[in-house]
């Protein structure tokens, strides 16, 4: 091809995207043919890339492309761990007249040499002055030898020693006008660092031998060494280094960093044998993740044998196969097959950043799911891509173990691998962790699933992993299991074994498990079981199944850790963990589960009497768990923290007030209990009706009976959020996605059916009461929310002598027109409750 053709060709494909063959024919005016067959040199080369079957689409190979017109880009890490050492870089070589002597530090093969060539293309690329040639020359070829590094260094006369019968041009002369680069500095004897540190500062010289003359040198010198500087440097020669570069270990790098080193590696050697390669996932995973004393010098050797080894076993073969698993493989394509862009990794990190900005878990969900669906699922795979299937095979992995329902996370850990691939985990940890921090207050089960599923994952990037797939597994795990529940045996696997069986049959993440050698002992068991319950909020109690030990001697033991109840069960079995996991996901409560245990599990049972052993604070809303969460939020901030706050359902405070009732002292830790309607409490524990802060003398009332839980001066602080949640504002706020103005507007005409139709006159607080559940009701029904028994024949109940079901459905039925739903009798139960309060 001659070289204006090819000139041609690559300035049009570097001004457009991608063009067919036909287009670049016209373009340079050639016949098809002739063009087709230049283009297939320029592929062979690798200076091109082609795309598409019909038609072929032919561009720039990025590949060999350094972008933005700086060299710096073909160090990989460039735009992440060595931004700022390249920077520095930048900046030193740039400053006038001849750049600040800068030294390179690091191990041996973490690409010192490369760096100084790219420091030498950079200042020919910015043409500035010293930048004619480039020398190299190791310090310790001739270390045992300092009179001759000398020298080769600074030249010598006629004569200077025995054997110089001609003069010799030094390193340093023959650099003028250039860059020296000198390895294994600290290899230099003192006098020579002498020599040279005088030379950086008056820029001249003497050859060996010459006592009269100086030579003058315009150098710029560029040193490496593998050793601490500051320990094998003269002080004097050390101090006239301006900048010292830090190059990390191989394993050091990020690991995003560590992947396309190895990826070049074998690109490397795809185009010097010009076949396309497929790596074994193990073996790419274990180049990504091993330590070598040679860093990335020796990766290199060891890449380089591989395909040897693959190319002696199958010479004739079009693609190297390195490995035997044929499953999971990384492909090399030759020719290069083109990548996705910086600038279009640039362009969905600048999409997706506002999304993730957000602490609302649900939408940042929705929205990650339409992110990926819009933009990730066709521009970014996981099939070719070492780290993602790495991450997915270890997450499924344990899901295996967990509950042995791979489809249940499958999509989302998909997600999540795509989104890692483009922000490379870029949120820094302490945003990472404080998100964590929130999530594992609103979603606790789901994110400590996520913590289970993500534990053998690298651990530079398992934050980011647990955490969006703690998000994306929202709505999947129940957070309504408020017990925390652990099966221990003896055996390799036979706790996780049952636990495997148990929550695939109750459908739902609900026991851990731990697997103790036979030789355990019960201090073994115990110090397993602290260090689990150390990763779990047990404010609310703890099972245990075991299939040994002294049952005392663990309850004694392990009772002061939970701040709930304990219920201990001596006997493991598949039968007796479906049984207690049933249970848990009912919504039984501790007592029932435990007397349960004793009544039919033929084994010994201890049990930690009473509802809680801390002083506490019960909350609860007849319009649900979630409304009774976002009290308990409320509350936090200003309770005294010694005050244990415990959310109950509606129907499980009910339960709880009907045994308080009947055994004394069952509540005697328990100072309040906060809910947002009237209750029928026969307890001596006094009960407040938070909807009562809208009325007069409220602050009042909450000091007299908040007294001791709470600073007086936090009172008004506590009420102001309060009205503010019970207002229209707060409900609006509640509201996941219904439009707030709609739906008030459709509750208050149900509101004034209610009362017309019933012959009520409700005053404006139990309106609003009412109007807020109704509003949250339709929500949550649009949702698909859980449905209960209603306790009594619902077609027998009345309002003032009125059928209250029939009336209810009449009443209802423009609203779930409306909204395509059905209102379940449950609801309409609670709302019957809330209209004869």
């Amino acid at each position: 091809m001659r070289k204006e053709t090819r000139k041609q060709l690559l300035h049009i494909l570097a001004q457009e995207q991608a063009l067919t063959t036909q287009e670049i024919a016209d373009s340079i005016s050639l016949s098809r043919s002739a063009t087709s067959l230049y283009l297939n040199e320029l592929l062979e080369e690798s200076e091109i890339e082609k795309s598409g079957t019909k038609p072929v689409y032919w561009s720039i190979n990025k590949m060999e492309q350094t972008e933005g017109g700086d060299v710096f880009t073909q160090y990989i890490g460039s735009n992440g761990s060595a931004k700022k050492a390249l920077e520095k870089c930048k900046a030193a070589v740039l400053y006038p007249p001849l750049g600040l002597p800068l030294l390179l530090h690091g191990a041996s093969g973490v690409g010192k040499s490369f760096l100084a060539h790219l420091i030498f293309e950079y200042l020919q690329e910015k043409k500035c002055a010293g930048a004619q040639k480039f020398l190299v020359f190791n310090c310790a070829d001739y270390a045992n030898n300092p009179e001759l590094l000398s020298s080769i260094l600074f030249g010598h006369t006629k004569g200077a020693f025995t054997g110089a019968e001609k003069e010799k041009t030094g390193l340093l002369a023959q650099a003028d006008n250039g860059v020296l680069f000198l390895d294994e500095i600290h290899r230099l004897s003192n006098e020579n660092q002498e020599k040279l540190f005088q030379f950086m500062d008056s820029g001249q010289f003497r050859p060996v031998g010459e006592e009269a003359e100086s030579i003058h040198s315009n150098v710029r010198l560029l040193f490496a060494t593998t050793e601490a500087p500051e320990e094998v440097l003269l002080p004097t020669f050390y101090r006239r280094i301006s900048v010292v570069i830090e190059l990390p270990t191989f394993h050091e790098r990020p690991i995003f960093e560590r992947i396309e080193l190895v990826k070049y590696l074998f690109q490397r050697e795809a185009k010097r044998i010009k076949k396309s390669i497929v790596i074994a996932n193990d073996i790419f995973s274990d180049l990504i993740t091993q330590e070598l004393p040679g860093n990335i010098g020796s990766l290199s050797n060891q890449v380089r044998m591989a395909c040897a080894d693959a190319l002696r076993l199958k010479p004739n073969s079009q693609t190297l196969l390195i490995g035997r698993d044929t499953e999971t493989t990384i492909q090399i394509g030759y020719p290069p097959i083109p990548q996705s862009s910086v600038e279009e990794r640039l362009f969905l990190v600048k999409k997706v950043t506002p999304i993730l900005e957000s602490d609302d878990f649900i939408k940042l969900k929705e929205q990650l799911q339409e992110f990926d669906s819009k933009y990730l699922t066709n521009a970014v795979t996981v099939i070719n891509d070492s780290l993602s299937t790495t991450i997915i095979s270890s997450v499924q992995g344990q899901n295996h173990i967990l509950f042995d329902n791979e489809k249940m996370t499958l999509e989302a850990i998909e997600i999540v691998c795509r989104l890692l691939q483009i922000i490379k985990g870029d949120i820094p940890l302490k945003i990472l962790r404080a998100k964590s921090h929130l999530l594992s207050k609103q979603y606790p089960r789901t994110l400590l699933l996520a913590t289970n599923l993500t534990k053998n994952v690298a651990a530079e990037i398992q934050s980011f992993v647990t955490f969006f797939l703690g998000v994306m597994l929202i709505g999947k795990v129940s957070e309504d299991i408020r017990y925390q529940a652990l099966l221990v045996a003896h055996g390799n696997s036979t706790a996780s074994s049952i636990q495997a069986v148990a929550n695939k049959m109750c459908g739902e993440y609900v026991f851990d498990a731990i697997n103790m050698p036979l030789s355990s002992s019960a201090r073994d068991i115990i110090t397993k079981f602290s260090d689990w319950l150390t990763e779990r909020d047990t404010s609310e109690g703890v099972i245990m199944l075991v299939d040994m030990g002294s049952l005392t001697h663990l309850y004694k033991s392990l009772k002061p850790q939970i701040l709930g109840e304990l219920l201990v069960i001596n006997n493991l079995t598949t039968s007796y963990a479906l049984e207690v996991g049933q249970q848990l996901i009912n919504g039984n409560l501790f007592y029932e589960i435990a007397k349960t245990a004793e009544r039919e599990f033929i084994t010994n049972v201890q049990y930690f009497e009473g509802f809680a052993v801390e002083k506490n604070v019960i909350l609860a809303s007849i319009s649900g768990r979630d409304i009774a969460k976002k009290i308990k939020m409320i509350c936090e901030k200003y309770f005294n923290p010694d005050i244990k706050l415990i959310v109950l359902n509606y129907s499980e405070l009910i339960k709880t007030l009907e045994r308080a009732y009947t055994e004394e002292d069952y509540l005697k830790e328990t100072a309040v209990i906060l809910t947002t309607s009237y209750l029928d409490n026969k307890t001596p524990v006094p009960s407040i009706n938070l909807i009562d802060v809208l009325d007069e003398g409220a602050e009042n009332q909450l000091n007299r009976q908040l007294k001791n839980l709470i600073h007086p001066n936090s009172i008004p602080l506590l009420m102001n959020e309060f009205i503010h949640f019970f207002s229209k504002e707060g409900l609006s706020e509640k509201l996941e996605f219904l439009n707030p103005d709609v739906i008030i507007r459709q509750v208050e005409d149900v509101v004034g059916k209610c009362e017309k139709r019933f012959g009520l006159q409700l005053n404006a607080k139990m309106k609003f009461n009412l109007m807020m559940h109704l509003a949250l009701m339709v929500e949550r029904t649009i949702l698909g929310a859980e449905d209960y028994p209603v306790p009594e024949n619902i077609n027998v109940l009345k309002i003032n002598d009125k059928p209250f079901y029939q009336n209810a459905q009449t009443i209802f039925y423009t609203l779930e027109q409306f909204y395509k739903i059905k209102i379940s009798n449950w609801e309409l139960y609670i709302v019957y409750e809330i209209l004869i309060g």
